[in-house]
């Protein structure tokens, strides 16, 4: 249905003329989906008008108007996924993409404060001159900022710089109905620093572990937590992307690809640099994401993995490694090779390569190597991700799909690639995630194949006690796990009816209040 014509005025009123459509190629390119999504739904809901507001006064006022007209609405920042889509229609769009400032860098208390179209890469940059540095998502340093803007926040530098709920402090939030909250510290006396108090925190009614992904109202600014920054205030760049790399090797740092003859032997080395604190960048690349992040094309791509398969001993990861000072880089050298002796690992001789270490190390720095290693020629990506409380149980439980992904390769629904999962440290071994990819091109059966798949994985997951996944999208997923994990859903449903009465924040990728 569209817009009344007296409707699209009262929008129109609020944000001009100039920040609000309706035209149907607009409506059609806010439509777009990739990947899976795009395989699974043959009708793509488009959104009724795309209204651009410019501050929280104005978000505010649009919030207020859809509870009034009985329109729903779905706010997103960069929008690099599908999460922030309509389930269906009578939804406008919130792009919240004028919303781009950086507002603080409060470089002495270590905190920055963003609106939502604040990119992770615009923010680090600035942060980078001051010695600073930010968590930056792992879908790209072109996500926002913002840490409740991504769903569950993790990124290639995790490892000592945590994720979007643990790097949350204060946030002013337009709630479903149209009031303005700001949190922690900035409610009480207009500071940032702390995102909880006086009295309850609204922490988890905001957001968990993961976001709501627009379906309790809008987030229009908020404060994140900053980390120490050990490498150059900037690092110039020489070549052409994809084929670049720095001009001159930056001091004290490193870059590495180690693998070991078993899952055992790679745990015990997460957890010892965990332990140790060496680590900048831990990430549990295969070895087919480690050639799509070195290769200058696909053909390239297939040469370097079946080249590096031949020196790789089994499961591995990349590693960057940060000295303050060339006898700190000296210290944490000699840890990292005392590590290697006892788990048994070993060094893949094509990443100590100047050329190629700095260029692999300076992408998952900045982040742009997430692009590399999922949009490729070859086919559509997916990964089915989870989440638990550590690392090795996180280890445990992936190596259990693994055997599923075989049936897949063997059915020939998936491509024969790396079995090898992509694990992840985060917080020096506190926490785990872990995604088995899968590189498939459409055809008959593979949606359902694929789903099947997932489905496999969470009846494991609940039935193991491994923990819920990260991935949990709409009312059909939350009612499989809820049962098996104390009935959050009740509360949950209850928190979202309270908060949104008239359901105005459409809610298809979270939990609608309807038993």
């Amino acid at each position: 249905m569209a817009l009344a014509k007296e409707q699209y005025k009262a929008f129109e009123a609020i944000v001009g003329p100039e920040n609000i459509s309706e035209d149907p190629v607009d409506l059609d390119a806010y439509a777009w989906r990739s990947g899976l999504v795009a395989i699974l739904q043959e009708h793509r809901p488009r959104f009724e008008a795309i209204l651009l507001p410019a501050s929280t006064e104005e978000v505010r006022a649009i919030v207020r108007l859809c509870n009034k007209l009985g329109v729903q609405f779905k706010a997103s920042s960069t929008g690099w996924g599908g999460y922030a889509d309509p389930g269906g229609p009578g939804c406008i769009k919130m792009d919240l993409r004028r919303m781009n400032r950086i507002l603080e860098i409060n470089e002495e208390n270590m905190y920055a404060v963003v609106e939502p179209y604040v990119t992770s890469a615009q923010l680090q940059a600035e942060l980078m001159k001051r010695g600073l540095n930010c968590n930056v998502n792992g879908a790209g340093g072109n996500t926002s900022a913002l840490p409740t803007a991504a769903h569950e926040g993790i990124g290639h530098l995790s490892q000592g710089n945590s994720f979007g709920e643990r790097n949350l402090l204060a946030l002013e939030w337009v709630t479903p109905e149209g009031e303005i909250v700001r949190t922690g510290s900035l409610g009480a006396i207009g500071e940032w620093f702390c995102g909880d108090g006086p009295g309850p925190s609204l922490r988890g009614l905001i957001r968990g572990n993961v976001t709501p992904l627009g379906g309790m109202g809008v987030h229009t600014r908020a404060a994140t937590k900053l980390y120490h920054w050990a490498g150059p205030p900037t690092m110039e760049l020489e070549g052409i992307s994809p084929s670049y790399s720095p001009a001159d090797e930056p001091a004290n740092l490193l870059m590495r690809y180690l693998s070991f003859p078993s899952e055992d032997g790679r745990t015990l080395a997460v957890r010892r640099i965990g332990q140790h604190e060496i680590g900048l960048v831990l990430m549990g690349f295969n070895v087919n994401m480690l050639a799509a992040n070195i290769a200058t094309s696909n053909e390239e791509e297939l040469l370097l993995a079946a080249e590096y398969s031949k020196e790789i001993l089994g499961p591995g990861f990349v590693l960057a490694v940060a000295g303050n000072s060339k006898r700190d880089f000296d210290y944490k050298r000699q840890v990292l090779d005392l590590i290697l002796e006892e788990a048994g690992g070993s060094s893949l001789k094509a990443v100590e390569e100047p050329n190629i270490q700095f260029a692999l190390l300076w992408r998952c720095v900045r982040v742009t190597s997430s692009i590399r290693e999922t949009m490729r020629a070859t086919g559509a990506f997916a990964g089915e991700v989870f989440g638990t409380d550590s690392y090795e149980v996180q280890a445990n439980f992936i190596q259990h799909s693994l055997k599923d992904k075989a049936d897949l390769i063997e059915r020939g629904f998936v491509y024969a690639d790396s079995v090898l999962p992509f694990l992840t440290s985060i917080e020096y071994g506190h926490f785990g995630h872990s995604e088995v990819l899968l590189r498939y091109t459409p055809g008959p059966g593979e949606p359902e194949a694929l789903m099947g798949y997932v489905g496999k994985a969470n009846e494991y997951a609940a039935n193991g006690h491994y923990g819920m996944p990260h991935h949990v999208f709409g009312d059909g997923q939350h009612d499989f796990f809820g049962p098996r994990t104390s009935n959050y859903t009740h509360w949950l449903r209850e928190v979202k009816h309270s908060f949104d009465p008239n359901e105005a924040s459409e809610a298809s990728t979270y939990i609608t209040p309807r038993e």
